[in-house]
């Protein structure tokens, strides 16, 4: 059987059982799936159950969900098959059969990604602009078609690559073709550019808002994760260049994968990540809520105990610290709801939750029943 490369030296190709990545490939994918459905599913609860509205940017995430899906289902297929090898240990067949499956990748690539981008990009801009159209809005407007064209065009190229798209995997089919190598490495310069800008882009909105500084900071929290798909960009450009230089492509194409399918998995999470207070809140005050009716029970039979019938400075000390305005997932939570888009975000340190609002409701039932209670006690005693 023949290679489409020959071997170093000292190597005998290995065609039956080589050495390969396919371990690191399922860990990889296992881990970058199950954080995307992770994520998206704690963000399509919030708009389904708690929200209960659904918006561009959130349809957008669950297609680059899917996508990722189907990206990685294609990409465990074809490194089974011999993309995780050597190259001089994949026969000639197998090559071709290799690169067929990774020209539909590449065209896969550019939806997904500008997806999972353009679901970032549009709750940034629902977040940080209120109907003004400032310096702020038109940033975030050019930035979303920026990306738009960019991987628009990407995509084209990965379609056009070859023509006949036969010659892509077979090159004694007469045709001509750009190279896919210089290609990627340009669509990894572009999409560095792509990942930085949405990483400054909430900080500098962020900077502009009318808050403290340890509020900022933790608001810019909720966007940093963006930072790791800035380290996987310039690793992934490292490995372009490698692509380029070294004549084992199946080899290092295989690690490349690795840092595409954990890219597209971040930018997924940081989409997903202004949802998780809203989400926090939720939980917390069901569980609460089980609380407060547990408590209700145990003093119900403990009646004849008027002092257990009281409203305790625990509860009171909690519902203060609640009032705190420096919570900001919270407000941000609050934020990320269709009501609270029309009050601003410069407002939401100095509003009253609805959370806060109905625990100060059930404090005062609270207070009711204790009082009733105690008169109820003291009139039997009297009798």
């Amino acid at each position: 059987m023949e290679s489409p490369l020959d071997p170093p030296d000292d190597i005998v190709p290995n065609f039956v059982n080589p050495p390969s990545l396919m371990p690191a490939v399922i860990g990889t994918s296992a881990t970058v799936l199950t954080l995307s459905y992770l994520f998206v599913s704690a963000r399509a609860f919030v708009k389904i159950h708690i929200v209960r509205d659904h918006h561009i940017e959130d349809w957008l995430c669950y297609f680059a969900l899917a996508g990722l899906t189907v990206y990685v289902a294609i990409l465990i297929y074809i490194e089974g098959y011999g993309l995780a090898r050597h190259e001089w240990d994949v026969t000639v067949p197998q090559f071709m059969h290799i690169l067929y499956y990774l020209s539909v990748l590449y065209c896969i690539y550019s939806p997904v990604t500008i997806a999972a981008k353009l679901s970032v990009l549009l709750q940034i801009k629902r977040i940080f602009t209120t109907g003004a159209r400032d310096l702020v809005y038109w940033v975030i407007i050019a930035s979303i078609v920026a990306n738009s064209i960019f991987y628009t065009g990407l995509f084209f190229s990965y379609v056009f690559q070859c023509w006949p798209r036969e010659r892509i995997w077979d090159k004694n089919v007469p045709g001509f073709c750009i190279s896919a190598t210089s290609s990627n490495l340009a669509a990894g310069s572009l999409n560095l550019i792509s990942d930085v800008e949405a990483l400054l882009l909430p900080a500098w909105a962020i900077w502009h808002l009318k808050m403290p500084v340890k509020q900022k900071l933790a608001a810019f929290a909720l966007f940093g994760v963006g930072s790791i798909a800035v380290g996987i960009g310039c690793v992934g450009i490292y490995l372009r260049v490698r692509i380029l230089e070294s004549p084992d492509f199946t080899y290092i194409c295989t690690q490349a994968s690795f840092l595409v399918i954990s890219e597209i998995c971040i930018v997924i999470i940081v989409g997903c990540l202004p949802t998780m207070p809203r989400l926090y809140h939720f939980l917390r005050r069901r569980s609460q809520s089980g609380a407060r009716s547990s408590e209700k029970g145990i003093m119900k039979n403990d009646s004849h105990e008027p002092s257990t019938l009281a409203p305790s400075n625990q509860y009171s000390g909690t519902r203060n610290s609640k009032k705190k305005p420096n919570a900001l997932g919270g407000s941000l939570a609050k934020y990320m709801s269709p009501g609270g888009l029309t009050d601003g975000i410069t407002t939401l340190a100095t509003t009253t939750s609805d959370e806060e609002q109905s625990e100060l409701r059930d404090y005062a039932v609270r207070a009711g029943e204790a009082s009733s209670s105690n008169a109820s006690t003291s009139t039997s005693t009297t009798s």
